[in-house]
């Protein structure tokens, strides 16, 4: 057997000690280097989604109607409330809150699918795998929100004008009819006489 003197043995160790050590820090530094390829392949996008809402070309209108239900209920609490109890009080109060709940999602929920739709097509156009709200974000992503406001716009002017179309459409039957009414009541009117 090979007889080691102390020193060799403490020598052979450090080296081996050394060895293990770079075989740690080289095998961090690849997964490293390969996480950050794998970061920069995946795309992640990012949107500031209270932007896109308060933004969104729908949204004044909802809340135009918003606040004429509120005002509503307000007024008809105002006409009732003097002849209910303090129990009919909170019972109406509490019906008329899971109303206006009800109300407001039926008002939000087409403008959250809009910009869900927007965000997607954006966001394929591009590449991007995933898209996150802006504030759960603390570092990176490439921000989308312009690209998606922009499309959200091009679609509310799209339907603006489709709107316009339908309601000058409206507007024409109804003269329309308006007049044969007229004529069909003006010759009833002559054979009356």
């Amino acid at each position: 057997m090979i007889n080691f003197q102390k020193k060799q043995v403490k020598i052979i160790s450090v080296i081996i000690a050394a060895v293990f050590i770079f075989s740690i820090v080289a095998l961090g530094v690849s997964q490293y280097q390969s996480g950050m390829a794998g970061a920069s392949s995946s795309n992640v996008g990012i949107v500031d989604y209270s932007q896109l809402i308060s933004q969104h070309p729908g949204m004044q209108a909802a809340r135009e109607k918003y606040e004429e239900a509120a005002k509503q209920v307000q007024d008809e609490f105002s006409q009732k409330a003097g002849s209910m109890t303090p129990e009919q009080q909170q019972q109406f109060i509490e019906q008329k809150q899971k109303e206006m709940q009800d109300k407001q999602k039926e008002l939000l929920d087409p403008i959250r699918t809009s910009i869900e739709t927007q965000v997607q097509s954006v966001a394929d156009s591009r590449g991007i795998n995933v898209v996150l709200d802006k504030n759960n974000v603390l570092y990176g992503g490439q921000d989308i929100t312009q690209d998606v406001l922009q499309k959200l716009q091009a679609e509310g002017d799209t339907t603006s004008s489709d709107a316009t179309a339908d309601t000058t459409t409206t507007d024409s039957t109804a003269t329309t009819e308006n007049s044969a009414t007229t004529e069909t009541s003006g010759e009833a009117t002559n054979t009356a006489q």
